[in-house]
């Protein structure tokens, strides 16, 4: 988190809504500002939670609800108040976790694998608008996602500038939610293998004999990769048919809110990726996963003009 301070700005000011699905994704989300201001007055019955300020060349709003809830329901709502309370936004960027869709390990380049801890950005294709479920409204920055993925290529981008800096904001050493579990903690089994033991508990009893082989990367940074992104009403449990939906579509990673965006507030979808969406899932990975994609998402208001 930047400066705080106590002036407080018109909500004509803000351009850019940054969504996220609790208080959690939130608090992570804050630390990215640069300048951090009083919030507005609001309009009634405006029942959000926000936190305003500067990233960048830009003014944003980061929003979410202060009654904890999920679904697409509850963001429809976030959005309908953010866009009447701040009614100069023009795009939109839902920054939080998500579970991934991996594919078969790659034989030569790890990058390619989607690993616990990397950035998946939706991306349209011919027959979606980079939501399933949800064809979005055209976002008019792809422009800019391609110079970021050029940046990136030629080590020109600022994700991990950005992510050491919000780490470290108020003392030498990261906080809690930005330091990296542990690659013995990325595991990747069969879909064949059910996980041992309860619901949301790690994976010491699931053994490593079905574990997926994968080449190790060179470095614990992030990878980013653009794609499709499901979006439903249950969290994603079945490696069976996370597998179907990969196969059938195309699918990159899955979550619970975007389908409520409606068709009508251009957004880009950016999940850092917390589980591989089968019954192993737990919570280890979703802090870091909610900063690496915070990290992205600065980086990329780093290259869309204001």
């Amino acid at each position: 988190m930047g400066r705080r301070l106590n002036q407080q700005l018109d909500c004509s000011v803000y351009s850019v809504g940054w969504l996220c699905a609790n208080t959690a994704e939130a608090n992570i989300s804050r630390r990215f500002l640069d300048e951090e201001y009083a919030p507005p007055t609001l309009q009634p019955r405006d029942e959000n939670g926000y936190i305003v300020g500067r990233m960048g060349n830009h003014y944003l709003v980061i929003a979410f609800l202060l009654v904890e809830s999920s679904g697409p329901v509850s963001l429809a709502h976030t959005v309908a108040h953010m866009t009447r309370t701040f009614y100069n936004i023009r795009f939109g960027l839902m920054v939080g976790t998500g579970g991934g869709a991996p594919s078969a390990p790659h034989p030569t380049n790890p990058l390619n694998d989607i690993r616990l801890g990397d950035v998946v950005v939706s991306q349209p294709n011919q027959a979606h608008g980079g939501v399933l479920q949800y064809d979005k409204g055209r976002w008019n920055g792809d422009g800019a996602m391609a110079a970021l993925q050029s940046d990136r290529q030629l080590g020109f981008d600022r994700m991990m500038d950005y992510f050491q800096s919000a780490a470290t904001k108020f003392s030498k050493s990261a906080a809690p939610e930005f330091r990296f579990p542990g690659r013995d903690l990325d595991r990747l089994y069969k879909p064949s293998h059910s996980h041992k033991g309860k619901e949301g508990t790690d994976c010491s009893a699931c053994g490593t004999a079905a574990l997926e082989q994968r080449l190790e990367r060179r470095s614990n940074h992030p990878a980013v990769h653009y794609g499709l992104i499901a979006s439903g009403n249950a969290v994603m449990r079945s490696a069976a048919h996370r597998d179907r939906l990969r196969n059938t579509w195309g699918v990159r990673c899955f979550e619970m809110e975007a389908a409520g965006l409606g068709n009508r507030f251009p957004c880009v979808i950016i999940r850092g990726i917390g589980n591989y969406s089968d019954d192993h899932k737990n919570d280890h990975w979703q802090d870091y996963a909610t900063a690496t994609a915070a990290a992205y998402a600065k980086d990329l208001l780093r290259v869309v003009q204001p």
